[in-house]
This record gives structure tokens, C-alpha cells and sequence, in this order.
């Protein structure tokens, strides 16, 4: 049990020292608290700040709040630290377009959307690229070849309800997927029955 515990806290301190280095640079007019190419409003930085400092963490506003952009923002501001490498979207297949709108929009940066036959997907995993984004389906049926060829350093999990149901096939193989650092969005967290 001691190398988990060992892992865990360095890996506390490791976010604890990013945020501090992150309101140190912030102090002293080094760095903006708005990574991203448009401006985000108060609430937005906050939710960035938890979700790059926590590690893994669920961010649950409303709809229409913008937890795409404060994900997005969360992870340029991770890759501005130099902690992210490769990010990992996952969504519903009727998202990933506007996903990739909103990365291009905020970020300047072009995501790969992974589609096709299976031999093109892997190719696609394989590539080097920041963003990569697939649907819960695609994951499913790729989810060990995504953690060989892509070895994403976040995860981002949108519409994070669809894993609620522990026990469903897409709840258990996306519990498989390995990254240091996991977002996980829903506008629905609760039910209103147990």
C-alpha cells in the first residue's frame, strides 16, 4: 500500500506547487488567470482552477454554464505548465463537432476527431496531436489500444452521465482508461430518486 500512498502524495504536492507557482505568477503580473484566447467570466475561472488543481475532479454546473470552456481552459493551463501533453475527449458522437469548434475558437489549436473503421482509429490514437476527441462508443470497443498508443495525460469525460450506471459495459471500460489527470462534466449529477 505504501507506493499508492507514496503516489497520491506526490502528486498533491506536485498540483499544491502549480497552484501556488499559478497565484504567485498571477501576483506579480506574470501570467493573466485567463489562459484562453477569449475571456471567461469569474465563475468559469473558478471552475478552470478546480478542475486543473484537483487533478480529478467533476465539474457539474448547469447547462449553459460553459463547462466545455472552463475544460478547455483548464487543460491549455495545464499544457501551459508543461503537465499535458495529450488530452483525451470523450463525448456523445453528436458532440465532438462542437467540441472542436469551441477548442479552435478558444484555443487556436486543431483537434483530431477519431472516426472510421477500427484500423483508421488506431491510427488516429497513434498520431501526435493535443486534442483528440471520440464518442463512448469508439472507447468501448478501443479503450487498450488507447491507453498503448495514445497514453493520454487527461481525460475528459462530457455528458458524464452516461457512466452513472456503474455496473453497464461503457461505465466499466471507461473506468479503464489511464491518465494522470480526469475531468468528468455533467449537467445532471443527481437524480431526484436513490
Amino acid at each position: 500500500e505504501a507506493p499508492y500512498w507514496l503516489s497520491r502524495e506526490r502528486d498533491a504536492a506536485m498540483r499544491h506547487t502549480l497552484r501556488a507557482r499559478f497565484e504567485a505568477d498571477l501576483a506579480a503580473g506574470r501570467r493573466s488567470d485567463d489562459p484562453l484566447r477569449h475571456p471567461l467570466y469569474p465563475y468559469q475561472k473558478q471552475g478552470m482552477r478546480h478542475l486543473a488543481f484537483s487533478g480529478r475532479a467533476l465539474l457539474a454546473d448547469d447547462m449553459g454554464l460553459g463547462k466545455t470552456v472552463q475544460a478547455i481552459a483548464a487543460a491549455e493551463l495545464l499544457r501551459q505548465f508543461g503537465k499535458v501533453r495529450r488530452v483525451l475527449v470523450v463525448s456523445p458522437a453528436s458532440l465532438k463537432a462542437e467540441w472542436e469548434e469551441q477548442i479552435e475558437h478558444f484555443t487556436g489549436l486543431r483537434a483530431g476527431l477519431v472516426f472510421g473503421l477500427r484500423p483508421a482509429r488506431l491510427r488516429m490514437y497513434a498520431e501526435e496531436r493535443f486534442w483528440t476527441l471520440c464518442n463512448y462508443e469508439q472507447v468501448r470497443n478501443d479503450v487498450d489500444e488507447i491507453n498503448r498508443l495514445m497514453v493520454p495525460d487527461l481525460v475528459i469525460l462530457d455528458e458524464a452521465q452516461r457512466i452513472k450506471n456503474w455496473p453497464t459495459r461503457t461505465a466499466k471500460t471507461i473506468k479503464r482508461l489511464r491518465s494522470p489527470f480526469a475531468f468528468v462534466l455533467t449537467g445532471t449529477p443527481l437524480e431526484n430518486r436513490i
